[in-house]
């Protein structure tokens, strides 16, 4: 019995009317395969067919994302909007520029005006490195407010128009050590540094990982031992609608068949598809009791003790 409820973790409504008025001169490069199913992709933007694609795939609620940068532009108050328009269907998660000193007044704005409920930052596409210190201050107001922050991690097939440096999961490490009481999520798996994300989530308990990759990945990587390993509940459900994956249109219900045909138990599908969202959201999962030196040392001892007399 696999779970009613999904929620579709990862999805953009970008505005490209604004999009392309923030920056007329912004050319794509030629040469990238992604670019080539944009065209297509472009009916994907209205509410209705987003709603249409949710319907098909037995999705519950859409979680959209705001973004300040290049080619995924859509504004706080955009997001916001169509929200208010389908609340019962959609969440909205703010985004800031985060080299404006006004970010974190802007992301407490989105949240208690806007009704908006994360934060999601795009490193490369926004030219940051997530770890700068200069950019605490947007992690410092996240976590004032008990909202999650997602930040994209891995490759961005947008050349020239951003740097994979920027792009490393490892340095959300850093984040997620300087703040661990705030919730993080990372994006598409890794993404070609599915290795470095999964260490990263395995290491911090206050950080996730979305589904949000392409399905042949998905396939090959998100094993029952992967799962064992990082946390069955550190896992959620991400499509990165409308972005096309190989040659193909982009179908929320692929995503959705693929994840229930990985064989997982159901109540690990449960978390995937809806729980560990709501986790990530709430912070309402528990984490278990710290684990005391001073008490792990006398067990070590007693245990010496009764190994040295039988």
């Amino acid at each position: 019995m696999f779970p009613v409820e999904i929620t579709n973790a990862h999805v953009h409504m970008i505005e490209l009317e604004k999009m392309v008025q923030a920056d007329q001169g912004l050319s794509l490069p030629g040469g990238i395969a992604i670019f080539t199913e944009l065209e297509a992709s472009l009916p994907l933007l209205f509410p209705q067919t987003l709603l249409g694609q949710m319907d098909e795939a037995g999705i519950s609620r859409s979680v959209l994302y705001a973004v300040y940068a290049p080619i995924v532009f859509a504004t706080n108050e955009y997001v916001a909007g169509l929200c208010a328009r389908f609340p019962d269907r959609l969440l909205g998660f703010a985004s800031v520029p985060p080299k404006d000193p006004g970010a974190p007044q802007m992301l407490e704005a989105a949240v208690k005006e806007l009704g908006l409920k994360g934060l999601k930052l795009h490193p490369p596409l926004q030219d940051f490195l997530p770890n700068d210190k200069a950019v605490y201050p947007i992690y410092d107001k996240a976590r004032e407010l008990n909202v999650p922050v997602v930040f994209h991690v891995g490759t961005t097939p947008f050349g020239s128009l951003c740097r994979l440096s920027q792009a490393n999961p490892i340095l959300i490490d850093d984040v997620a050590v300087d703040f661990p009481d705030l919730r993080i999520m990372l994006t598409h798996l890794g993404t070609l540094w599915h290795n470095e994300a999964f260490m990263v989530v395995e290491k911090n308990p206050n950080v996730f990982i979305d589904t949000a990759a392409y399905i042949y990945e998905i396939k090959d990587i998100l094993t029952a031992d992967l799962l064992s390993r990082i946390g069955p509940d550190r896992v959620i459900f991400g499509t990165d609608y409308p972005t096309p994956y190989g040659e193909r249109v982009h179908r929320m219900k692929d995503y959705v068949d693929c994840i229930k045909g990985l064989g997982l138990d159901d109540d690990v599908l449960e978390g995937i598809f809806h729980a560990n969202f709501q986790a990530l959201l709430t912070g309402e999962r528990d984490a278990g009791p710290g684990i005391s030196a001073a008490d792990m040392l006398a067990k070590v001892m007693a245990a010496k003790a009764k190994l040295q007399n039988p």
